[in-house]
């Protein structure tokens, strides 16, 4: 079963089927993911958990865009790109798999 919508998953197939996101693509994505957060609080009011969330989101956004930009300013070697992507890649598959576990208790 696919947690994704119909649309949602055919539009990731498109931005993602040449292994690459342009920086268009991304704001494209952004702003889906914004316009789907607002269908929901139109259908179900305010909650301070679903906008906290959606709020937390744009934050970690933020910060994973610094975090790479900091990381880019200290030069780091081969080897220290290489521990700084990976720990952002478990950080990031960590909230998938949260994701995934949460969203099946709907």
């Amino acid at each position: 079963m696919s947690l994704k919508s119909k649309t949602l998953e055919e539009m990731l197939n498109e931005i993602y089927k040449d292994e690459r996101i342009s920086f268009v693509e991304y704001r494209t994505l952004r702003d889906d993911a914004d316009r789907r957060m607002d269908a929901v609080i139109r259908e179900f009011g305010h909650h301070n958990n679903l906008t906290a969330f959606q709020k937390a989101m744009d934050v970690a956004m933020q910060l994973l865009q610094l975090t790479v930009i900091d990381a880019k300013k200290g030069k780091l070697s081969d080897t220290g790109e290489a521990i700084v992507k990976d720990a952002v890649t478990a950080q990031v598959e960590y909230l998938r798999a949260g994701s995934h576990l949460a969203l099946h208790l709907l």
